[in-house]
């Protein structure tokens, strides 16, 4: 009898501590929900790898893959030999992302091009963007859950010294000029300034033309263009290349970076990455 009773106690005690982590768990929940929600219905990945590494583009079913870019082209010219195996690899990259996403890779023999020439999908609710200098290619995806998600990417490798002032002087303002002579490295504040023009520009298809036209304000860290949407630039100089990438709509800054070595990605996380408000 008298451990019957310990008994019932015991299940009462029991039941009070099960309802108590129930409560606890919602609220968990609930705060993950408010304060977390972007990242759990919009997902970047960028992939990035380099001309010289291998790269099973054989492997990707042969639907997927443009006619012009299943074999070598035959054109002797070194650049445009160089240009055709960048476009190998970033399809090649794109389909891996695409894997990773957990995305119909299908999407991939659905591409098609803008009246501006601007390569996407038939959806609004997952966009890419390409870009590759020299040796250097380098791809966004992005998965919105049931929204518009435009991205533009943008990488320069500095193969030579220019005059950074002059060139400055065709699409930059007095103030970001008066800026860029107060920096200790010219090269980094050139290709920053340059970069994030790009990105943003490349994820509505609107051209370099249109460079002058971007407001930045390098101290504020903001960015405003009529031709592009709200959203979040980064800008990050500790790879290869300099990096931008423009999200619409997105914390881009939870990008997840992978490099492609040794054949297969690589997950890297950067380290020094500026953040910009866009609009």
């Amino acid at each position: 009898m008298k451990i019957t009773k310990i008994s019932d106690k015991f299940k009462h005690e029991l039941i009070y501590y099960v309802v108590v982590l129930e409560l606890y768990i919602q609220t968990l929940l609930l705060y993950i929900y408010n304060n977390f929600l972007d990242y759990t219905i919009m997902t970047t990945l960028i992939a990035y790898a380099n001309i010289q590494q291998s790269f099973p583009l054989g492997k990707m079913p042969l639907a997927l893959v443009p006619e012009k870019l299943r074999l070598l082209t035959k054109n002797s010219n070194l650049r445009v030999q160089q240009r055709h195996r960048c476009r190998q690899l970033a399809h090649f990259l794109l389909w891996t992302l695409a894997q990773k996403a957990e995305i119909n890779t299908a999407l991939l023999g659905q591409i098609y091009h803008t009246a501006s020439g601007r390569p996407q999908f038939p959806i609004d609710n997952i966009d890419f963007n390409i870009s590759h200098s020299g040796d250097w290619v380098a791809v966004v995806l992005n998965v919105a859950k049931d929204e518009k998600c435009a991205v533009g990417i943008d990488i320069e490798c500095s193969k030579k010294k220019r005059n950074y002032t002059a060139l400055l002087q065709h699409f930059a303002s007095p103030d970001e000029q008066h800026w860029f002579t107060r920096q200790l490295n010219a090269e980094q504040a050139f290709y920053r300034i340059w970069c994030l023009r790009e990105a943003i520009l490349k994820s509505q298809g609107v051209g370099i033309v249109k460079l002058s036209e971007v407001q930045h304000d390098p101290v504020a860290k903001t960015l405003h263009s009529a031709y592009c949407p709200q959203g979040q630039l980064t800008f990050s100089s500790e790879l290869p290349f300099y990096l931008a990438v423009f999200a619409e709509q997105s914390a881009v800054q939870n990008a997840q970076y992978f490099c492609w070595q040794e054949n297969r990605l690589h997950q890297n996380q950067l380290k020094n990455v500026l953040i910009y408000t866009v609009n």
